[in-house]
């Protein structure tokens, strides 16, 4: 079994920032870092998550550890174009 970072919560919380900012959420693609279970209690305060716009190809890496804030940084990349503008968006 691999040990993953992100919660359920947090890709609620994925999908609204993404909506909220005029995305789908078909149009991104997450791809975690897994740890193996064997070194996640070691590494368990350490991880990535790349973030991947099926739109334009942009990709986009954050930090999964305690105390960052991968969700508002994204969100923040959202909002400064960092990913492009979601279709239809003028």
């Amino acid at each position: 079994m691999a040990y993953h970072r992100i919660s359920d919560a947090q890709l609620d919380t994925f999908r609204a920032v993404v909506e909220r900012n005029g995305w789908r959420a078909q149009d991104f693609e997450l791809q975690e870092e897994v740890f193996d279970p064997q070194k996640a209690e070691v590494e368990a305060a350490l991880g990535e998550v790349g973030i991947r716009c099926l739109v334009n190809q942009s990709v986009n890496v954050y930090r999964l550890a305690a105390g960052a804030e991968w969700l508002a940084e994204f969100s923040n990349d959202l909002q400064r174009g960092r990913f492009g503008k979601p279709r239809g968006a003028t």
